[in-house]
């Protein structure tokens, strides 16, 4: 978030501004992308949560069976969009990660710090991030039971428009999603990418590998991570391996 949200829980374009890189990064990306190992991890945490934080941001974010978690914020009125990202432990109501870190896409900038907070199981989880570089940034959040059960990916498709950044820069794009599970998607600039979802440990959270085009400061760099729709309200989230950029979006129908 930014101060920078949580500073909880998935594509752009970005485009317009986006810069750097080539299809070595993008092969890295695609062969080399780790899934981080299991947490300890109260079954009760998971699932997709929405609020908003201490800087007035809106945030959406889902914690997923192994204690990863995704939060996306982003600030219309302010063109601002991000993403906290690491993996936690909880346990009796205390939700807490050693590992966060807050990308403000638009901004290059990677904040590292932890989180601290508490949830009431099916109900909320409501902390704070704390980073030595920008302090303490509060944050709380309810819990929204389309995590359970899954949606079908026919129920999900169609096209969603919203804010969309990586490191390079940031833009208005459209994130399209079809029955089969294909996603396209592009920005004024005319960079675009592709990929395709999968169902996630069968719940309403997909699996996703994004992959931008040649028009694009990203070329051929493949970014992993997750989208969860939650009615009209589309976040994507995902990442370059080790952790060093971050391509996010928050979109709606």
């Amino acid at each position: 978030m930014k101060k920078i949200v949580l500073s909880s829980v998935l594509a752009a374009l970005v485009l317009s501004a986006c810069g750097g890189g080539g299809g070595s990064d993008g092969d890295k990306a695609a062969n080399n992308a780790t899934v981080p190992p299991p947490a300890d991890i109260d079954i009760d945490a998971r699932g997709i949560y929405n609020g908003t934080n201490s800087n007035n941001d809106t945030v959406s974010g889902v914690v997923l069976d192994n204690g990863t978690y995704y939060f996306v914020y982003v600030n219309q009125a302010e063109n601002r969009i991000g993403l906290v990202q690491g993996t936690a432990t909880a346990s009796h109501g205390v939700f807490s990660s050693s590992d966060a870190t807050d990308f403000l896409a638009s901004s290059s900038l990677a904040m590292h710090g932890s989180i601290a907070a508490n949830y009431v199981p099916h109900s909320n989880l409501n902390g704070t991030f704390a980073s030595v570089a920008n302090g303490n940034t509060s944050f709380t959040m309810a819990y929204s039971t389309p995590y359970e059960p899954p949606l079908s990916l026919s129920v999900i498709a169609g096209t969603y428009t919203g804010l969309g950044a990586t490191f390079r820069g940031k833009e208005t794009v459209t994130f399209v999603i079809s029955a089969d599970g294909q996603v396209r998607g592009s920005g004024p600039s005319g960079c675009s990418f592709a990929g395709n979802l999968k169902v996630y440990d069968a719940r309403n959270v997909y699996g996703t590998a994004i992959t931008f085009d040649d028009k694009c400061p990203n070329a051929g760099q493949t970014f992993t991570g997750i989208v969860s729709v939650n009615g009209n309200a589309l976040i994507a989230a995902a990442l370059l391996p080790e952790r060093v950029e971050a391509f996010v979006v928050a979109a709606s129908k």
